[in-house]
């Protein structure tokens, strides 16, 4: 992660910042696996709760929570690979002249990369369906959007992703990890990394996050005309439109909350990438070498927010969105939970009225 070539700055007058400068790395190097082992945790049992909670109640079972679902394996893949692979190459020592294996460098970028293409593009796809629930009656978008189709766009995200993910790990991509191993750290083919990382950026997120944007812009609309529409009166007074109302009132809470969580994705992901094109684009954006001390302490604090601590810090926002956002997730964890803690109790029933029980003396 951080650049390892000395020999620029050993030299007389830098030696005792070389040093500092060694030592405050490896400062920072405990801090990134305490974030690692902190989202991994946290991850795992935030989107395995999600998973349980769709599996086990009937509320959830519905074509556009499998995509939430989806979702929720994506970051779960973060907690159980990811996470616990970086606290494994961070442990190991600097001098050690033990390469990581070359397999464990490609494994680690295309989890990586999958995670990430499942993820933007789950999010893509949840922005087209609730705009098509949004304009389209709620009979209409039923019959459209079934389980099986529902399962058969998951399927095709995931293959998508592996596609995206296996061209990563590839010697032809340009990617980290890819070529021969060395220390801690996975190499790549520098003549290749430019291209690869622009292609990553443009479409695993600048191409889906545009669409995003563009998809929950139309969503404003519909609502914006549709809640013009209840305040005239315009949708009548029946018992089906009363029904229309209480079904678009709900739609909006669930747009609000998907909106956050797009909103999460990009605010966690987006330094990410601006700071990829910067580096490649600009060789001057970052050049460690020429800096002060001062100047490199802020230069690798910000590189371990940019590139460990927001990106997948992503991955355990979404269960905490649901559980405070959505009330059916939040009763979904509810009864979850309650099973977990207290199996015997929830089979306890209350007593008919009129009914007590007294001690029995001996």
């Amino acid at each position: 992660m951080y650049y390892n070539s000395t020999e620029s700055l050993v030299n007389s007058s830098r030696l005792g910042e070389l040093m500092k400068l060694m030592e405050f790395r490896d400062q920072l190097e405990s801090v990134e696996k305490i974030i690692f082992i902190f989202i991994s945790i946290f991850t795992i049992l935030g989107n395995t709760m999600v998973l349980v909670a769709t599996w086990r109640e009937r509320s959830l079972h519905q074509p556009n929570k499998y995509c939430i679902a989806c979702l929720a394996v994506a970051d779960l893949l973060v907690g159980i690979f990811v996470a616990p692979l970086n606290v494994y190459r961070l442990n190991l020592d600097h001098e050690t002249i033990t390469a990581i294996s070359i397999h464990l460098c490609r494994f680690m970028v295309w989890i990586d990369t999958f995670a990430l293409t499942a993820s933007i593009y789950t999010l893509t796809f949840i922005s087209f369906d609730r705009y098509r629930k949004i304009k389209n009656p709620a009979l209409q978008y039923r019959s459209r959007m079934t389980t099986f189709k529902s399962l058969k766009i998951v399927f095709l995200i995931w293959f998508i992703s592996s596609a995206v993910a296996t061209y990563a790990a590839t010697p032809h991509s340009g990617s980290w990890g890819i070529l021969a191993t060395g220390g801690r750290l996975c190499p790549s083919d520098v003549t290749k990394t430019k291209g690869f990382y622009t292609f990553l950026s443009v479409s695993a997120f600048c191409l889906p996050t545009l669409v995003i944007l563009v998809m929950y812009s139309l969503i404003y609309v519909v609502v914006r005309k549709r809640e013009k529409m209840l305040q005239n009166g315009e949708l009548g007074q029946t018992h089906n439109d009363q029904n229309q109302r209480r079904a678009f009132r709900k739609d909006v809470k669930v747009i609000r909350m998907l909106l956050i969580i797009v909103g999460v994705f990009i605010l966690c992901w987006a330094p990410y990438f601006i700071y990829i094109l910067l580096v490649y684009y600009n060789p001057n954006f970052v050049d460690m070498y020429s800096r002060s001390f001062s100047n490199l302490r802020q230069t690798l604090t910000t590189l371990l927010v940019i590139r460990t601590a927001l990106p997948y810090f992503n991955s355990l926002c979404n269960p905490i969105i649901y559980a405070c956002l959505n009330k059916t997730y939040r009763k979904a964890f509810k009864n979850l939970l309650q099973r977990m803690m207290g199996p015997t109790s929830s089979r306890i029933r209350p007593l008919p009225n009129g009914i007590e029980l007294h001690p029995v003396r001996t």
